[in-house]
């Protein structure tokens, strides 16, 4: 009498295997230099910060959305339009820049620019209130804030990939980026719909946490 041999069907040998992790820094390059870059705005807008005052938070708020007076005074649909806005003001510019063929020189900026956003309010938060201005900037301002920022690496990679792509086909190395291009505007909708989630994100944390808070 034969024996039954029992094997591990192929779908659960997959599943089940081990993988291994493995980074290849020069296929990441750059997403660590961009990240590189928002990491510098941040610090940049600390010491923007200890050395300014609120008329500069003030100023930039329409680009931020990071004046806690303001958030507090804002219902659910002022709160997520503000902060979805914003986020598209920044999309919008990496759109432009990445369909630009000079455009890859300037995106950089873009998450340097942010980064300095968030440092400047959470320098000014803890210059000004100490430790509750940052359990404010933790509870309120990151959740939303460093979801929209990983968007923005992503989609400033893919821009910055995009602009090279055209810089490349106008002179003369390519002929035909059609494809490339359609894939770039479907990222770009994508990132679009991640920033409004981070913006409904940014309206709850604050609709949520902010009567918390009481700084005067």
């Amino acid at each position: 009498m034969k024996g039954i041999i029992f094997t591990k069907p192929t779908f659960w040998k997959k599943i089940f295997k081990k993988k291994k992790f493995s980074f290849d820094i020069r296929k990441n390059a750059m997403s660590l230099l961009l990240c590189l870059f928002l990491i510098v705005g941040v610090i940049l807008g600390v010491i923007c910060a200890r050395n300014g005052d609120k008329s500069l938070i003030e100023k930039l708020d329409f680009l931020f959305v990071t004046n806690f007076e303001n958030k507090k005074s804002m219902d659910a649909f002022s709160l997520f339009s503000a902060g979805f806005a914003s986020s598209f003001l920044f999309l919008l510019t990496i759109f432009l820049l990445g369909v630009s063929a000079w455009g890859f020189l300037f995106l950089p900026a873009i998450p340097l620019f942010k980064g300095f956003g968030f440092g400047l309010s959470t320098g000014y938060m803890y210059g000004a209130y100490g430790f509750s201005g940052v359990l404010y900037n933790l509870l309120i301002v990151l959740p939303g804030a460093f979801l929209s920022a990983l968007v923005i690496i992503a989609i400033s990679k893919d821009s910055f990939r995009f602009s090279w792509d055209m810089m490349t086909s106008l002179r003369g190395f390519r002929t035909d980026i059609c494809d490339e291009f359609k894939l770039y505007t479907v990222r770009i909708f994508w990132g679009l719909l991640i920033l409004a989630v981070s913006s409904l994100a940014d309206m709850l944390f604050s609709l949520i946490f902010s009567g918390l808070f009481s700084f005067s």
